[in-house]
């Protein structure tokens, strides 16, 4: 179906292939494109690496960067297997003003050209093609990478009253969280950690609440699911020297008012009072719910094919953290990237491209087309 264009609005501009977003999953997927000469368009509404930039000036990358390319070994947070944070950077655990520089530096590098300044605001199928509208006028691409992320969109209404908190992705340093007293903060997991001890070094008493006891509970063959060992690490440090109590088994169902002060309630009639905004490590909705209507959903999770493409909307594929097959969690950026070459293979095939050019991926755990090997019980000890 053909999108109707008003008269006198200007014809959209037509490109093959537009990835929406410059971060690790844009510019990764850019950088496989670019490997079989296929030309892209990308956009990016900020600048590149934008959600890295927006961090806690405290918070690091869970997982550890380390040099390993030249054997085999891809840095676990490169978005290439020729290119290495920790090489560039000099951080094992990066933070987030220190992967935005590497991310740049790949760009130029890998000759990807940015357009930054630009946000897509709707998609619509084109007779064969997506129109996308932006606030730079329409393009009518043929194929849409969606790879616009996760951190810029949390999740703010995860029970009734949130607004009178704080959603950890909006303190700009624990330092700077207000007030004196002892923090509250809503969630257990590697958002909540993470603030626990950043607020507890900045001096504050910490009480953390979770549903579940993710602190106490054993690794799991997949981080996606567990605290990470740089976390669970960090944590059993932190609990032997600072005020942090970890209280699990608390189901929250709202914030209220209470005179001056705020009111956390819990589903089996507790309640904590504090007088500062708690904070919440509630997760994030993620940037698709801005184009929902062009996926099938299985609860929360856009609905994905083999090959990482809609299937509402031909041509449209998703990168990232959001996606997901099943119990298979692509959330970190040595799973994602995996998927990279999956998508470019599919935009290949149809353009009639060889596509030899993808086997270094493979060869460098980087092209995971066999969802079997994710089981989580392939770890004996």
């Amino acid at each position: 179906m053909a999108s109707k264009r008003p008269p006198g609005a200007p014809a959209p501009r037509r490109v093959l292939v537009t990835i929406v977003g410059a971060g690790p999953a844009g510019l990764g997927m850019a950088r496989v494109l670019r490997d079989l000469a296929i030309p892209c368009l990308v956009l990016e509404r900020d600048r590149i690496g934008a959600s890295f930039r927006r961090w806690p000036a405290g918070m690091r990358f869970i997982s550890p960067s380390f040099p390993g390319n030249a054997f085999g070994l891809t840095d676990l947070n490169a978005i290439s297997y020729d290119s290495s944070p920790a090489y560039t950077l000099g951080r094992e655990h990066p933070s987030g003003a220190d992967y935005a520089r590497y991310l740049r530096g790949a760009s130029e590098a890998f000759g990807i050209g940015v357009t930054t300044g630009v946000d897509v605001t709707a998609l619509a199928p084109d007779d064969g093609a997506i129109l996308l509208h932006t606030t730079q006028g329409p393009i009518r691409s043929r194929f849409v990478i969606w790879a616009a992320g996760q951190f810029q969109y949390p999740d703010l209404t995860p029970f009734p009253g949130a607004e009178l908190g704080i959603h950890t992705s909006r303190v700009p340093a624990w330092t700077q969280y207000p007030g004196q007293e002892e923090a509250l903060v809503i969630g257990g997991y590697e958002s909540g950690m993470d603030a626990a001890i950043g607020l507890a070094q900045a001096g504050r008493k910490v009480t953390v609440l979770s549903r579940s006891s993710p602190w106490a509970e054993e690794g799991a063959a997949d981080p996606s699911v567990a605290l990470s060992p740089y976390t669970q690490q960090r944590l059993r440090t932190a609990v032997r020297k600072l005020p942090i109590k970890l209280i699990g088994g608390v189901d929250v169902l709202g914030l209220a008012r209470d005179d001056n002060a705020i009111r956390v309630l819990a589903a089996d009639g507790r309640s904590w009072r504090t007088e500062t905004k708690p904070l919440l490590a509630t997760g994030f909705t993620g940037s698709t719910g801005l184009i929902a209507d062009w996926f099938d959903w299985d609860g929360s999770h856009p609905v994905l094919t083999a090959q990482d493409e809609s299937s509402v909307l031909p041509g449209l594929f998703l990168v990232g953290p959001e996606v997901r097959h099943g119990a298979h969690l692509f959330c970190f950026i040595y799973k994602f990237r995996q998927r990279f070459a999956v998508v470019a293979r599919a935009i290949a095939g149809r353009l009639g491209i060889d596509t030899d050019p993808l086997e270094p991926y493979r060869s460098n755990n980087m092209f995971l087309d066999d969802l079997s090997c994710c089981d989580q019980g392939n770890c004996v000890c």
